[in-house]
C-alpha cells in the first residue's frame, strides 16, 4: 500500500493554544495559504489571560508594547484604558483581535490536546485530543505558553483543607468569589501573590501571607494612557513592529539613564537612581545597567526603597530580597503590595523561620503556630517553560519521547525546534527570549519565523525540517554564555532554572542575549537556507478539504 493510500492529511497545520501566539499563528498560517485547525482547552481565546483571572491580575508591560502590531486596523481601532492593562481588558482585547482576524471559526474550543505522534514513514503528525479524536497534519505549532501548567502545591495535607481552596492560576469562572469578612491565607509571594494580596486585604477579615522567598517589588507603570504616544503607535504600526524587534527586550523604552555607572561618582549615581525611580525606569538607571557593579547599586537602592514603605521593622526586613540581585528572579510591580502590610489585619509569615508543617481541615499549622482559616489562596506559580510541553505525550523520530530528550533539561535550537522532532514548533518555549522579553512581540516574531520556515519547506518538496544535533549543542552553550553575563542568573534559585520544583533539572532556560540578536539569528537561518538544520524527504501525500 502506498503512502498516499495509508494516511490522509486533515489539515496542513494544527495549532495548540489560543493565547497571543496561538491566535496569531492561526491567522498567519491561513493568510499564507495553509489549511489550519486550532485547539484550545478553554471555551474561548485568551490563553493565560483567560485562566489567570484572580483579583488584581494585570500585565506589568505597557500596552504601548504589549499588543499586536501586525494589523494596522487592530492598532487603530482598539483603545486601551490603562498603560498596564488588567486581565479583563487584555481578555477583551484578545477577543477583539480574534474576531477581527476571523480565527474563532478555525479553533475548536473546550478541547485539550493530549498527544502528538510523528508518523515517520509518512512524515506527518497525528494529534490526539482529550475526546480521543485524532487529526493528521503536516505541521504542528505548540503555542502552549511558558507559564500555563500550574505547580501542584508540595505541602502535606494540601488536599485536606475543608474551607475554600483557590488557585490564582485557575480562578473560578462560573461564580463570583466573595472573601468579605473571611480569614484568608495566601501561600506565595511571586507576581500573582503580589497582585492578589492587596485586593484580598481590602475585603478580608484577616490575611496571613506565607512567604517562602522575598521578591523585588517596584512601582507599577499603571495609569492613564498618553494620547500622544497612542497617536504615534497608530501612525505607522508596521514601523513600530519593526522597531520593537530591534530592541533588547522587545519593548519600547521610554526611560534610560543618561550616563554609565562608571562615569559617575557616588553622588551622581544616587541622583541617577532617584531620577530613574521617579521616572519608573529603575532597571535602566544606567546605560550599563547590565554590569554587575551597576546592578548591585540598583538592587541596593530598590531594597532601601522597599524597606522604607513598611512600618514594622521585622516585616520590612523579611519582605526585602537580600539573597539575590535585581533580575535574578522575575521582578514584580505593584503600588499596593508593600503598603498592604501596614494594615493591622495583614500579617507576614516567613516560612524560612517558621515553615508550614501541614495543612489541616481548618487551617495551616506552622512549626510554631496554628492559623485557623476560612480560605486558602495558592499563588504557588507554575511548572514553568517545560511543564506545558511535558503535559503532552509528544513522540518523534524512532518513537523517542520529548520527555526523554529533555530528561536533563530542555534542548533545542533557537528556542523553537527540537532535534528528532521534525516539523513541530514550540514558540515561547525554552531557550528563547521567552519571559525575559515582551511576550507579545515574541509571539509575532516567532510565528513569523515558523510560518516562513513552513513556506520554505513548501518550496522544497514538503520536506521535513529539524535542527542538527550539533546546532542544539551550540545553542545550549550560547544560552549559558549569555546567562553568565546576567547578574544572578546562575546563582539564584528561581523558576528560570527550575529551582521551584524539587525534581526538576537545574538548567537556565531563557536566552538573554537580547531580542534583537535573537531575531537576527532567526533571519540568518531563513536567508541562508537553514544551514543549522537537517532536511528530511518523504513521499507526497493527499490532502482533504478543510
Amino acid at each position: 500500500m502506498s503512502a498516499l493510500e495509508k494516511t490522509q492529511v486533515d489539515y496542513d497545520v494544527i495549532v495548540v493554544g489560543a493565547g497571543f501566539a496561538g491566535i496569531y499563528a492561526v491567522w498567519k498560517a491561513k493568510q499564507s495559504g495553509f489549511t489550519v485547525r486550532g485547539f484550545e482547552a478553554a471555551p474561548e481565546v485568551g490563553g493565560t489571560w483567560y485562566w489567570n483571572s484572580y483579583p488584581g491580575a494585570r500585565c506589568d508591560v505597557s500596552t504601548y508594547s504589549y499588543a499586536y502590531f501586525f494589523d494596522p486596523e487592530i492598532v487603530r481601532e482598539w483603545d486601551w484604558s490603562n498603560v498596564c492593562a488588567d486581565q479583563t481588558e487584555i481578555l477583551r482585547y484578545l477577543r477583539f483581535a480574534a474576531d477581527k482576524c476571523k480565527v474563532n471559526e478555525s479553533i475548536t474550543f473546550n478541547t485539550k490536546v493530549r498527544a502528538a505522534k510523528y508518523l515517520e514513514s509518512e512524515g506527518l503528525w497525528r494529534v490526539t485530543t482529550s475526546s480521543g479524536q485524532e487529526y493528521v497534519s503536516r505541521y504542528v505549532i505548540m503555542a502552549i505558553g511558558a507559564l500555563s501548567t500550574p505547580k501542584t502545591p508540595d505541602i502535606p495535607g494540601a488536599t485536606d483543607f475543608a474551607g475554600l481552596k483557590l488557585f490564582t492560576s485557575d480562578w473560578p469562572k462560573d461564580r463570583k468569589v466573595d472573601l468579605a469578612g473571611l480569614r484568608v491565607g495566601v501561600i506565595g509571594t511571586g507576581s500573582s501573590g503580589v497582585q492578589v494580596i492587596p485586593e484580598v486585604a481590602k475585603v478580608a477579615k484577616t490575611v496571613h501571607v506565607f512567604q517562602r522567598t522575598a521578591n523585588f517589588v517596584i512601582p507599577s507603570e499603571a495609569g492613564p494612557v498618553n494620547p500622544e504616544q497612542v497617536s504615534s503607535l497608530r501612525a505607522e504600526p508596521s514601523q513600530v513592529r519593526k522597531d520593537l524587534r530591534a530592541t533588547f527586550g522587545g519593548n519600547q523604552v521610554f526611560g534610560i539613564g543618561e550616563h554609565r555607572f562608571s562615569e559617575l561618582d557616588e553622588r551622581g549615581r544616587q541622583d541617577a537612581l532617584q531620577r530613574a525611580w521617579e521616572g519608573k525606569y529603575i532597571a535602566l538607571a544606567f546605560r550599563d545597567a547590565h554590569l554587575v557593579e551597576a546592578n548591585a547599586a540598583i538592587s541596593e537602592f530598590i531594597r532601601q526603597k522597599m524597606a522604607s514603605v513598611v512600618t514594622d521593622p521585622w516585616t520590612a526586613k523579611q519582605l526585602v530580597p537580600w539573597d539575590h540581585p535585581y533580575g535574578g528572579k522575575r521582578p514584580c510591580r505593584s503600588d499596593q503590595y508593600l503598603q498592604a502590610f501596614n494594615s493591622p489585619h495583614v500579617r507576614l509569615l516567613s516560612l524560612k523561620e517558621t515553615p508550614i508543617v501541614k495543612i489541616e481541615t481548618d487551617g495551616i499549622q506552622t512549626s510554631t503556630e496554628k492559623f485557623e482559616l476560612d480560605a486558602i489562596i495558592y499563588a504557588t506559580g507554575f511548572d514553568a517553560i517545560t511543564g506545558a510541553v511535558f503535559a503532552l505525550d509528544i513522540e518523534g523520530l524512532q518513537g523517542k519521547k520529548i520527555r526523554e530528550s529533555w530528561k536533563d533539561g530542555p534542548v533545542n535550537y533557537l528556542g523553537t525546534m527540537v532535534h528528532g522532532f521534525p516539523n513541530i514548533f514550540f514558540p515561547s518555549s525554552a531557550m528563547s527570549p521567552s519571559v525575559l522579553s515582551n511576550m507579545a512581540t515574541l509571539a509575532e516574531q516567532q510565528i513569523d519565523f515558523i510560518v516562513d520556515s513552513m513556506l520554505w519547506l513548501e518550496e522544497h518538496d514538503h520536506g521535513k525540517l529539524h535542527p542538527k544535533a550539533e546546532a542544539q549543542e551550540f545553542w545550549q552553550k550560547e544560552v549559558l554564555r549569555y546567562a553568565h553575563r546576567r547578574p544572578g542568573a546562575l546563582t539564584t534559585n528561581s523558576w528560570y532554572n527550575g529551582a521551584n520544583l524539587p525534581n526538576k533539572p537545574r538548567v537556565f532556560m531563557i536566552y538573554c542575549g537580547g531580542f534583537n540578536k535573537y531575531h537576527e539569528l532567526c533571519l540568518s537561518e531563513l536567508r541562508n537556507d537553514f544551514p543549522n538544520y537537517e532536511l528530511l524527504q518523504t513521499p507526497e501525500l493527499s490532502l482533504s478539504a478543510d
